[in-house]
Protein backbone atom coordinates (compact mmCIF):
# COMPACT_ATOMS: atom_id res chain seq x y z
CA UNK A 1 0.00 0.00 0.00
CA UNK A 2 1.23 3.61 -0.87
CA UNK A 3 0.92 5.96 1.94
CA UNK A 4 1.75 9.96 2.27
CA UNK A 5 3.13 9.71 -1.56
CA UNK A 6 4.49 13.62 -2.27
CA UNK A 7 2.84 15.29 -5.47
CA UNK A 8 5.61 15.87 -7.94
CA UNK A 9 5.74 18.52 -10.51
CA UNK A 10 7.07 17.89 -13.61
CA UNK A 11 7.36 19.36 -17.29
CA UNK A 12 6.54 16.43 -19.71
CA UNK A 13 8.00 18.02 -23.27
CA UNK A 14 11.52 17.19 -24.43
CA UNK A 15 13.72 19.70 -26.53
CA UNK A 16 14.28 19.27 -30.06
CA UNK A 17 17.44 21.14 -31.22
CA UNK A 18 15.84 20.37 -34.99
CA UNK A 19 12.89 22.34 -33.47
CA UNK A 20 12.97 24.93 -36.76
CA UNK A 21 12.31 22.12 -39.42
CA UNK A 22 9.16 20.80 -37.77
CA UNK A 23 7.33 23.38 -36.25
CA UNK A 24 3.89 20.62 -36.09
CA UNK A 25 6.14 19.08 -33.07
CA UNK A 26 4.76 21.74 -30.67
CA UNK A 27 2.25 23.72 -32.39
CA UNK A 28 -0.89 22.48 -33.91
CA UNK A 29 -1.38 25.65 -35.80
CA UNK A 30 1.84 24.90 -37.66
CA UNK A 31 0.37 21.91 -39.65
CA UNK A 32 0.33 21.92 -43.63
CA UNK A 33 2.38 24.90 -43.83
CA UNK A 34 2.98 23.72 -47.38
CA UNK A 35 0.82 21.76 -50.27
CA UNK A 36 2.63 18.80 -49.47
CA UNK A 37 1.66 15.43 -47.43
CA UNK A 38 4.59 15.85 -44.45
CA UNK A 39 6.24 13.37 -41.89
CA UNK A 40 8.53 14.06 -39.29
CA UNK A 41 10.43 11.81 -36.96
CA UNK A 42 12.87 12.89 -34.33
CA UNK A 43 15.12 10.90 -32.74
CA UNK A 44 16.99 12.56 -29.65
CA UNK A 45 19.49 10.82 -27.13
CA UNK A 46 20.34 13.78 -24.20
CA UNK A 47 23.32 13.10 -22.21
CA UNK A 48 25.28 10.86 -23.77
CA UNK A 49 27.04 8.67 -21.30
CA UNK A 50 25.02 9.46 -18.64
CA UNK A 51 22.55 6.03 -16.97
CA UNK A 52 18.55 7.13 -17.86
CA UNK A 53 19.44 9.98 -19.46
CA UNK A 54 16.53 11.66 -21.34
CA UNK A 55 15.15 10.41 -24.90
CA UNK A 56 13.03 11.69 -27.02
CA UNK A 57 10.92 9.59 -30.17
CA UNK A 58 8.71 12.34 -31.79
CA UNK A 59 6.58 11.22 -34.98
CA UNK A 60 4.57 13.98 -36.74
CA UNK A 61 2.53 13.62 -40.37
CA UNK A 62 0.34 16.23 -41.43
CA UNK A 63 -1.25 16.94 -44.72
CA UNK A 64 -3.82 19.41 -46.45
CA UNK A 65 -7.30 18.71 -46.95
CA UNK A 66 -9.88 20.72 -49.33
CA UNK A 67 -13.03 21.84 -46.83
CA UNK A 68 -15.36 23.32 -49.49
CA UNK A 69 -13.83 26.66 -50.42
CA UNK A 70 -11.01 26.42 -48.00
CA UNK A 71 -7.82 24.28 -47.60
CA UNK A 72 -7.61 23.31 -43.80
CA UNK A 73 -5.03 20.81 -42.23
CA UNK A 74 -5.01 17.79 -40.20
CA UNK A 75 -2.25 15.66 -38.51
CA UNK A 76 -1.34 13.14 -36.09
CA UNK A 77 1.52 13.33 -33.49
CA UNK A 78 3.10 10.54 -31.24
CA UNK A 79 5.39 11.04 -28.80
CA UNK A 80 7.21 8.98 -26.38
CA UNK A 81 9.96 10.20 -24.13
CA UNK A 82 11.95 8.69 -20.99
CA UNK A 83 13.80 10.61 -18.69
CA UNK A 84 14.93 8.49 -15.18
CA UNK A 85 12.38 5.88 -14.69
CA UNK A 86 9.76 8.10 -16.06
CA UNK A 87 8.42 7.15 -19.35
CA UNK A 88 5.54 9.70 -20.94
CA UNK A 89 3.77 8.78 -24.49
CA UNK A 90 1.78 11.10 -26.30
CA UNK A 91 -1.14 9.97 -29.17
CA UNK A 92 -2.67 12.81 -30.76
CA UNK A 93 -4.63 14.41 -33.81
CA UNK A 94 -4.43 17.75 -35.29
CA UNK A 95 -6.15 20.24 -36.95
CA UNK A 96 -5.53 23.61 -38.06
CA UNK A 97 -7.96 26.37 -39.49
CA UNK A 98 -6.54 28.51 -42.13
CA UNK A 99 -7.39 32.07 -43.48
CA UNK A 100 -5.93 34.96 -45.00
CA UNK A 101 -4.91 37.89 -42.60
CA UNK A 102 -3.02 40.90 -43.30
CA UNK A 103 -1.81 39.64 -46.62
CA UNK A 104 -0.45 36.88 -44.44
CA UNK A 105 -2.13 33.42 -43.56
CA UNK A 106 -3.13 32.84 -40.07
CA UNK A 107 -3.56 29.15 -38.77
CA UNK A 108 -5.39 28.27 -35.64
CA UNK A 109 -4.90 24.78 -34.39
CA UNK A 110 -5.91 22.41 -32.00
CA UNK A 111 -4.31 19.37 -30.91
CA UNK A 112 -6.48 16.53 -28.71
CA UNK A 113 -5.92 13.12 -27.38
CA UNK A 114 -4.17 11.08 -24.54
CA UNK A 115 -0.82 11.42 -22.45
CA UNK A 116 -0.27 8.21 -20.41
CA UNK A 117 2.65 8.69 -17.82
CA UNK A 118 4.72 5.30 -16.40
CA UNK A 119 6.83 4.66 -13.41
CA UNK A 120 8.95 2.27 -12.94
CA UNK A 121 9.10 1.81 -9.31
CA UNK A 122 11.50 -1.31 -9.10
CA UNK A 123 13.84 0.34 -10.36
CA UNK A 124 14.10 2.65 -7.16
CA UNK A 125 17.70 2.34 -5.64
CA UNK A 126 17.68 2.45 -1.62
CA UNK A 127 21.20 2.20 0.10
CA UNK A 128 21.77 -0.41 2.81
CA UNK A 129 23.17 0.75 6.04
CA UNK A 130 21.88 2.31 9.17
CA UNK A 131 18.92 5.09 8.28
CA UNK A 132 17.96 3.35 5.33
CA UNK A 133 15.11 0.64 5.58
CA UNK A 134 14.68 -1.66 1.97
CA UNK A 135 10.39 -2.09 2.95
CA UNK A 136 9.82 1.31 3.41
CA UNK A 137 5.83 1.76 3.26
CA UNK A 138 5.70 4.95 0.90
CA UNK A 139 7.77 3.10 -1.71
CA UNK A 140 5.98 1.54 -4.58
CA UNK A 141 6.44 -2.01 -6.05
CA UNK A 142 6.33 -2.57 -9.62
CA UNK A 143 5.01 -0.35 -12.37
CA UNK A 144 3.07 3.05 -12.00
CA UNK A 145 0.66 4.17 -14.72
CA UNK A 146 -1.78 7.15 -15.25
CA UNK A 147 -3.56 8.07 -17.81
CA UNK A 148 -5.46 11.65 -19.14
CA UNK A 149 -6.90 13.19 -21.49
CA UNK A 150 -4.82 16.21 -23.11
CA UNK A 151 -5.11 19.15 -25.18
CA UNK A 152 -3.41 21.63 -26.86
CA UNK A 153 -3.48 25.32 -29.08
CA UNK A 154 -1.54 27.37 -31.07
CA UNK A 155 -1.78 29.66 -33.79
CA UNK A 156 0.93 29.86 -36.63
CA UNK A 157 1.42 33.47 -38.95
CA UNK A 158 3.11 33.57 -41.90
CA UNK A 159 3.67 36.85 -44.03
CA UNK A 160 6.48 36.55 -47.19
CA UNK A 161 9.98 35.72 -45.78
CA UNK A 162 8.83 35.50 -42.38
CA UNK A 163 6.41 33.51 -39.75
CA UNK A 164 5.37 33.48 -36.40
CA UNK A 165 3.79 31.25 -34.24
CA UNK A 166 2.43 30.55 -30.26
CA UNK A 167 0.95 27.58 -29.01
CA UNK A 168 0.32 26.08 -25.40
CA UNK A 169 0.79 22.83 -24.60
CA UNK A 170 -1.43 20.54 -21.85
CA UNK A 171 -3.62 23.17 -21.77
CA UNK A 172 -6.14 21.54 -19.70
CA UNK A 173 -3.00 20.54 -16.74
CA UNK A 174 -4.80 18.99 -14.27
CA UNK A 175 -3.88 15.57 -11.74
CA UNK A 176 -2.12 12.43 -13.30
CA UNK A 177 -2.65 9.65 -10.80
CA UNK A 178 -0.15 7.02 -11.02
CA UNK A 179 -2.19 3.50 -9.65
CA UNK A 180 -0.01 0.27 -9.34
CA UNK A 181 -0.84 -1.47 -12.40
CA UNK A 182 -2.71 -4.73 -10.28
CA UNK A 183 -4.07 -2.39 -7.59
CA UNK A 184 -7.96 -0.85 -7.95
CA UNK A 185 -7.68 0.86 -4.15
CA UNK A 186 -7.96 4.96 -4.20
CA UNK A 187 -5.73 5.37 -1.79
CA UNK A 188 -2.63 3.42 -4.17
CA UNK A 189 -2.09 6.48 -5.74
CA UNK A 190 1.13 8.58 -6.59
CA UNK A 191 0.35 11.92 -8.49
CA UNK A 192 1.44 14.21 -10.55
CA UNK A 193 0.63 18.06 -12.12
CA UNK A 194 0.94 18.20 -15.73
CA UNK A 195 2.51 21.44 -16.42
CA UNK A 196 1.44 23.97 -19.28
CA UNK A 197 4.10 24.98 -21.20
CA UNK A 198 4.43 28.26 -23.51
CA UNK A 199 6.28 28.49 -26.81
CA UNK A 200 6.72 31.54 -28.92
CA UNK A 201 9.10 30.89 -32.32
CA UNK A 202 9.49 32.87 -35.41
CA UNK A 203 11.86 33.22 -37.93
CA UNK A 204 13.13 34.73 -41.10
CA UNK A 205 14.10 33.62 -44.86
CA UNK A 206 16.90 35.63 -45.76
CA UNK A 207 17.91 35.82 -49.54
CA UNK A 208 21.63 36.37 -50.07
CA UNK A 209 23.69 37.93 -53.32
CA UNK A 210 24.04 34.47 -54.71
CA UNK A 211 20.83 33.27 -55.03
CA UNK A 212 22.08 29.59 -54.34
CA UNK A 213 22.08 30.52 -50.61
CA UNK A 214 19.48 31.33 -48.13
CA UNK A 215 19.80 32.46 -44.65
CA UNK A 216 17.57 31.19 -42.01
CA UNK A 217 17.42 32.89 -38.82
CA UNK A 218 14.95 31.63 -35.86
CA UNK A 219 14.41 31.67 -32.09
CA UNK A 220 12.57 29.59 -29.46
CA UNK A 221 11.37 30.61 -26.69
CA UNK A 222 9.51 28.48 -23.75
CA UNK A 223 8.30 28.38 -20.67
CA UNK A 224 6.46 26.21 -18.26
CA UNK A 225 5.53 29.34 -15.79
CA UNK A 226 8.26 28.45 -13.84
CA UNK A 227 11.72 27.79 -15.61
CA UNK A 228 12.43 29.42 -19.42
CA UNK A 229 14.61 28.56 -21.79
CA UNK A 230 15.35 29.92 -25.32
CA UNK A 231 17.00 28.29 -28.83
CA UNK A 232 18.66 31.27 -30.86
CA UNK A 233 19.31 29.42 -34.20
CA UNK A 234 20.61 30.27 -37.69
CA UNK A 235 20.56 27.76 -41.27
CA UNK A 236 22.29 28.63 -43.90
CA UNK A 237 20.74 26.37 -47.31
CA UNK A 238 22.67 25.85 -50.52
CA UNK A 239 20.93 25.60 -53.52
CA UNK A 240 17.80 23.93 -51.65
CA UNK A 241 19.54 20.56 -50.73
CA UNK A 242 21.77 21.27 -48.36
CA UNK A 243 22.26 23.22 -44.85
CA UNK A 244 24.04 23.82 -41.50
CA UNK A 245 24.26 25.63 -38.99
CA UNK A 246 24.47 26.22 -35.27
CA UNK A 247 21.55 26.58 -32.58
CA UNK A 248 22.20 28.22 -29.11
CA UNK A 249 20.58 27.91 -25.57
CA UNK A 250 21.94 30.44 -23.75
CA UNK A 251 23.61 28.54 -20.27
CA UNK A 252 22.97 25.28 -21.43
CA UNK A 253 23.93 24.20 -24.92
CA UNK A 254 25.85 25.07 -28.32
CA UNK A 255 24.45 23.21 -31.16
CA UNK A 256 25.79 22.50 -34.78
CA UNK A 257 22.93 21.54 -37.09
CA UNK A 258 23.97 19.42 -41.36
CA UNK A 259 21.29 17.79 -43.29
CA UNK A 260 20.06 16.84 -47.04
CA UNK A 261 16.98 17.11 -49.21
CA UNK A 262 16.63 14.60 -51.66
CA UNK A 263 14.96 14.63 -55.10
CA UNK A 264 12.31 12.38 -54.33
CA UNK A 265 11.06 13.96 -51.45
CA UNK A 266 13.67 12.55 -48.57
CA UNK A 267 15.43 14.49 -46.10
CA UNK A 268 17.34 13.75 -43.51
CA UNK A 269 18.67 15.87 -40.75
CA UNK A 270 21.45 15.74 -37.63
CA UNK A 271 22.52 17.56 -34.83
CA UNK A 272 25.07 17.65 -32.02
CA UNK A 273 24.83 19.41 -28.63
CA UNK A 274 27.67 19.88 -26.91
CA UNK A 275 26.74 20.89 -22.96
CA UNK A 276 28.48 23.85 -21.41
CA UNK A 277 27.63 22.54 -17.52
CA UNK A 278 28.97 19.05 -18.13
CA UNK A 279 31.07 16.78 -19.98
CA UNK A 280 28.96 15.46 -22.76
CA UNK A 281 27.16 15.76 -25.62
CA UNK A 282 23.06 15.11 -27.18
CA UNK A 283 22.57 13.28 -30.77
CA UNK A 284 19.35 14.19 -32.60
CA UNK A 285 18.29 12.56 -35.78
CA UNK A 286 15.44 13.94 -38.20
CA UNK A 287 14.36 12.18 -41.12
CA UNK A 288 11.69 13.97 -43.32
CA UNK A 289 9.46 12.34 -46.23
CA UNK A 290 7.23 14.91 -48.67
CA UNK A 291 5.01 14.15 -51.27
CA UNK A 292 2.13 16.56 -53.31
CA UNK A 293 -0.74 16.29 -52.26
CA UNK A 294 -3.62 17.46 -55.17
CA UNK A 295 -6.00 19.65 -53.05
CA UNK A 296 -7.56 21.24 -56.08
CA UNK A 297 -11.23 21.82 -56.49
CA UNK A 298 -12.96 19.47 -58.03
CA UNK A 299 -15.33 21.02 -60.64
CA UNK A 300 -18.49 18.54 -60.87
CA UNK A 301 -19.92 19.72 -64.38
CA UNK A 302 -18.77 17.72 -67.05
CA UNK A 303 -19.15 19.28 -70.99
CA UNK A 304 -19.33 16.66 -73.57
CA UNK A 305 -18.80 17.39 -77.03
CA UNK A 306 -20.12 13.65 -77.81
CA UNK A 307 -23.98 13.40 -79.67
CA UNK A 308 -26.17 10.42 -78.93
Amino acid sequence: MLTNLPQLMAQFDGQLTQYMLNAAAFNPGGIALNSDMNVHLHFREQWTGFENAPSTFNLQANMPVRMGEKVNGIGLLMVNESIGLFKTQWFQAQYAHKFKLWQGTLSAGVQGGLLQQNFDASGIYIPSGDGFSQSDASIPDGDLEGMIPDVSLGLWYTRGPWYAGLSCSHLIGGKLKLNPEESTEEEDVATMRVSQTIYFTGGYNISLKNPLFTLQPSFLLKSDFVAWQADLAAILHYNKQFWGGVDWRPGSDLGFLVGMNFEFGLSIGYSFDVSMQQATGSHEVMIGYRKKIDTSKINKQQKSIRLL
